[in-house]
């Protein structure tokens, strides 16, 4: 194909190669960038159903039909909390510090164990001794967040039951580790403080990151850049 462009003639014939080459690169990268629009769809709305759950006000756990079906739903519930059977989950708290989640099976009015993260504490505070003050016995209402069990990221380590260190939340484990039987589907997290500010509650993570726009564009600009490369490799001057 010849052109005139500023008075000047120019040729454009891309070998066949090349020109398959390029087309599925394109394709590839346009594929991509797609893709990650329809994940920053999917996130975007994610987030938001997150949100509206989480915002509305507490009802009590017993009006809940199916726990697993509405996570970060808050709820209120009645029962004791089995402390002897304390389960350490390292994690950072909202702010950043090291530390632990406090999780044990909690014992409700209704006869149900469910697992229960009482919170996070500091480093020092992992011990039961260090935080005697800070520890609820007996019956009580608790305002708390529905979660769904968890479930072994990629690079996540395995439970070490040997050393009750817990990565993520795993109800058939931890019921062996207990010896009580544990409700499977979902957990909960407290919502308000321990006695005395600590374990911290509230530490449910609502937001997700969603640097998916970021990637859409990087991906539509790479398949800018490569049209430019392959114009430029094969459009001659025509002298």
């Amino acid at each position: 194909m010849i052109f005139k462009f500023n008075s000047n003639k120019y040729s454009f014939k891309p070998n066949l190669i090349p020109f398959i080459a390029f087309l599925c690169a394109f394709a590839i990268l346009t594929s991509l960038s797609t893709w990650q629009f329809k994940r920053l769809n999917w996130k975007t709305k994610l987030i938001s159903e997150r949100i509206e759950s989480f915002e509305k006000d507490p009802v009590p756990f017993k009006k809940i039909d199916s726990p697993e079906k509405n996570e970060f739903r808050k709820i209120l519930i009645e029962g004791e909390l089995l402390n002897q059977h304390e389960m350490y989950m390292p994690a950072l708290s909202k702010r950043g510090n090291n530390g632990f989640h406090i999780l044990v099976p909690l014992k409700t009015i209704d006869g149900k164990r469910i697992i229960y993260d009482t919170g996070w504490i500091p480093l020092k505070m992992k011990e039961p001794k260090q935080r005697v003050e800070n520890i609820v016995s007996g019956t009580k209402l608790f305002q708390a967040v529905i979660r769904t069990s968890g479930r072994k990221g990629y690079f996540q380590p395995d439970n070490d039951l040997a050393s009750n260190t817990w990565f993520f939340v795993e109800p058939e484990s931890m019921s062996n580790f207990t010896n009580i039987e544990l409700e499977d589907f979902y957990y909960l997290e407290a919502y308000e403080n321990g006695p005395n500010g600590f374990p911290l509650g509230n530490q449910t993570r609502i937001y997700l990151r969603n640097n998916h726009l970021q990637y859409a564009l990087t991906w539509m600009m790479i398949a800018m850049g490569l049209i430019g490369v392959f114009l430029f490799a094969n459009i001659k001057k025509i002298k």
